[in-house]
């Protein structure tokens, strides 16, 4: 499979389903994705069979203020600098870019980078949709070493950062783009392929590319149906229809963390077939939890995606306002988020919600 301009916007849409709310979106970034493919030909998507073992997989992604993102779109080039630094500081090979967060923003944008860089795009990624710690990622969870994290600007302008832990990288690297001028690429977590075989969301490239084109070919069918579509796909579940009604910003003492320094908040009230009911949606940067009369519906980190009603495209959480019409959507979560380790970095409670992660019951309604 390659990426052209023929399946990129479909690839985007789905990156945007993936983001969870969170991300930055993804129609920001596929004009970049555009150009870099007409300007450097198709980027060739591979499977970690295909690459030798013993040659690196590069992880890669936008990090800073994404509202900074919209006036300085950067050039791409950044990761032909971090591949030099990479290939200098390892002593090997970069076989694959592989994108960091496939949810929003960074699914388009790692096309970018990959043709920039001269590089296939693997087949997978960290995440599994968007996260907004720079820790919370497949690799983590699987033991590989964070450090260190290269970051580079639009001047070609590269730092290296050497970290303990990922919380540590997480610290230090966002000094750095803040340096950068709140916006950088980064990689970090940069492992053989051999490493990378059970360590990272396998199969997410194809997978936002599939919810995408699901969603080009419902175009003409109500939001409702289309999303009903992607819930019977996915196994996942369509959990009403509704009009925002509420958004309450939340203060509370975990706020120093990046995980949850924001939260929200919002009430929604259920119309047409879901008139009479009440919805409670617990937001950060991206959305949480949905819950009905106390019943926990969806939470993190299974994908919970807003869809406004007249457009039919996913609503990032900066955008709720009062009477905006939406469907809700909950995409299960990659298998390894479920276990222990995973919901501890990023399960509720890692958000500040006193809650205990429940997976989402296909076809609730």
């Amino acid at each position: 499979m390659h990426f052209d301009k023929a399946n990129l916007a479909a690839f985007a849409r789905g990156c945007d389903v993936l983001g969870a709310g969170g991300g930055g979106p993804a129609r920001q970034t596929l004009p970049t994705a555009l150009h870099a493919v007409a300007e450097h030909g198709p980027v060739r998507v591979v499977r970690l069979s295909e690459l030798p073992a013993d040659e690196l997989v590069m992880p890669c992604a936008l990090l800073g203020a994404p509202d900074v993102f919209v006036e300085r779109i950067g050039t791409g080039r950044e990761s032909v600098a971090i591949r030099q630094q990479v290939e200098a500081h390892f002593r090997r090979p970069v076989a694959a870019l592989m994108c960091t967060e496939v949810g929003g923003s960074n699914g388009p944008m790692s096309v970018t980078f990959a043709a920039h860089a001269g590089l296939p795009l693997l087949d997978a990624d960290g995440m599994g949709r968007a996260f907004p710690g720079v820790e919370q990622v497949a690799m983590q969870v699987a033991g590989i070493t964070a450090s260190p994290s290269v970051l580079a600007d639009e001047h070609d302008r590269v730092v290296l950062v050497r970290a303990e832990s990922g919380e540590w990288l997480e610290r230090l690297a966002r000094n750095v783009a803040t340096a950068f001028g709140n916006r950088a690429v980064s990689s970090e977590y940069v492992m053989t392929v051999d490493q990378a075989d059970g360590a990272v969301v396998d199969g997410s490239i194809t997978r936002a590319l599939r919810i995408g084109t699901v969603l080009e070919e419902a175009d003409g069918a109500s939001t409702r149906d289309a999303v009903g579509l992607l819930a019977g796909e996915f196994g996942g579940a369509r959990l009403g229809e509704c009009r925002v009604t509420g958004v309450h910003p939340i203060k509370n003492r975990a706020s120093a963390t990046l995980a949850t320094n924001t939260r929200r908040t919002i009430l929604l009230e259920g119309v047409n077939r879901d008139d009479g009911r009440w919805l409670r949606l617990e937001a950060g940067h991206e959305y949480h939890a949905v819950l009905e009369d106390g019943e926990l519906l969806a939470a993190t980190p299974d994908v919970i995606t807003l869809f406004d009603v007249h457009t039919g495209e996913p609503v990032p959480v900066p955008e709720l306002r009062y009477g905006l019409r939406i469907v809700v959507l909950a995409l299960p979560s990659p298998p390894l988020w479920r276990r222990p380790e995973g919901l501890r970095l990023v399960g509720p409670r890692a958000f500040g919600l006193a809650l205990d992660y429940s997976p989402v019951v296909a076809d609730h309604v």
